[in-house]
């Protein structure tokens, strides 16, 4: 895989490790240095661990590795979780103590039904991770170890691990668009340089870090998704440029600087696709 393309992917896991607290020492030295072998004895040790975090940390190194099934058929797999999602919906207001927990099981199997139909594969692998591990929590088996739910609650588990299991045998390449994957980088390390310097001590800079970091994610996502406007990229990095104002430190002044830079060569491809297409 392409090297830059490979560095958008160990990005989000690093952004992904940041968010949850987990270790990101070996990330950050992938994302200097991207390194196939190092890449793979992390996502093996990752994602046969029991935390939904280390699991979603795998989940976003799998395109590196270039494994399994490419040609998955998401129709009957979306099936089946609708009918799980029924099944869990039934169960909520019998749930007692667990009814949060049964409630947020449903929502992950219900959104990664829609992510698996809308193909958000790699989101879907997410959203089953963390149906996995509600399913398994405490309150859960509280639950099930009565008679009355045991048999039930068994079933709806056990589809669960399948569910996650299946999606497992997939890995998806990203798709960067045309022109896109220069922009999308500098975007990328000024977010996460800003991640790992963030100061939560300092409360009104750490709120202004937060809505910063929101609206480079966003602007992440649309440079990323080719039915995208570019144009709403930018007004993404614009919005974030002006939260960076209330933010007194050189590292602020460093993202800013990036961020205009990235918005003016974001415009120019922008004029350059419109070109493009006068003239066709």
């Amino acid at each position: 895989m392409d090297k830059n393309i490979a560095k958008v992917s160990i990005g989000l896991a690093l952004q992904s490790a940041i968010i949850n607290d987990r270790e990101v020492e070996t990330l950050v030295d992938l994302y200097t240095e991207p390194n196939l072998d190092e890449t793979k004895r992390l996502h093996d040790r990752l994602v046969v661990s029991l935390s939904h975090f280390d699991r979603e940390i795998a989940i976003w190194l799998e395109p590196l590795l270039a494994h399994g099934r490419l040609n998955l058929d998401p129709k009957k797999l979306t099936k089946e979780m609708n009918e799980m999602e029924f099944l869990l919906y039934n169960l909520i207001y019998r749930a007692g103590d667990a009814q949060q927990e049964i409630n947020d099981w449903m929502n992950c199997i219900a959104n990664a039904a829609e992510s698996l139909a809308d193909g958000f594969w790699i989101d879907a692998k997410i959203l089953l991770s963390q149906a996995l591990e509600i399913s398994r929590s405490a309150p859960v088996e509280h639950l099930k170890s009565r008679c009355d739910f045991s048999h039930q609650l068994d079933i709806l588990q056990r589809g669960t691990e399948e569910y996650f299991e299946e999606m497992k045998k997939y890995s998806l390449t990203p798709v960067i668009p045309e022109g896109r994957l220069e922009a999308l980088l500098r975007v990328q390390k000024t977010m996460l340089d800003l991640m790992r310097g963030r100061d939560q001590t300092r409360q009104k800079e750490d709120e202004a870090i937060g809505i910063v970091i929101r609206r480079l994610n966003t602007a992440i996502r649309l440079l990323m998704n080719e039915s995208k406007e570019l144009n709403a990229a930018c007004q993404e990095l614009q919005l974030a440029h002006d939260h960076l104002d209330e933010i007194k430190s050189t590292t602020a002044e460093e993202a800013k600087r990036e961020l205009r830079e990235c918005s003016g060569s974001i415009e120019q491809l922008e004029e350059t696709k419109a070109l493009e297409k006068n003239v066709d």
